[in-house]
């Protein structure tokens, strides 16, 4: 299963166009090594077909980085989200307790707003 997970992984980085695109243009140019006879040419061309070869390689492997790392970050959005949402829930608590006070109890909303605010601005960043 986790290695035809890994394969599909490789093959979605590879279509990306960062990726296709370079590995094309420098294997294209490789193909004009057929249409010298002059070893020097042919080698000179090789050069140039490694360095898009080379960024082909470079980019895909930026982007297999960031998929990883994304993957790593999303669970401990998670867990914060939850852990904000406990704490509005226990700020609804001791609101509810108090009695009398108006000055905590509008600390309290507007500190409840505050941590509302941070899970909405943590889930839009999340989306994009």
């Amino acid at each position: 299963m986790t290695n035809n997970k890994s394969f599909k992984n490789f093959l979605q980085i590879v279509r990306h166009p960062k990726v296709v695109i370079f590995m094309l243009v420098g294997i294209g140019i490789i193909f004009l090594t057929f249409l010298t006879d002059n070893n020097a040419l042919e080698i000179a061309i090789s050069g140039i077909a490694s360095v898009f070869i080379g960024i082909a390689v470079n980019n895909f492997s930026i982007i297999d980085t960031h998929q990883t790392e994304e993957n790593k970050l999303k669970p401990k959005i998670a867990h914060s989200l939850e852990m904000m949402y406990i704490t509005i829930n226990k700020i609804k608590r001791i609101q509810a307790e108090i009695n009398g006070n108006d000055y905590i109890k509008n600390e309290l909303t507007e500190l409840e707003q505050y941590m509302r605010l941070a899970v909405e601005l943590i889930k839009e960043a999340e989306l994009t």
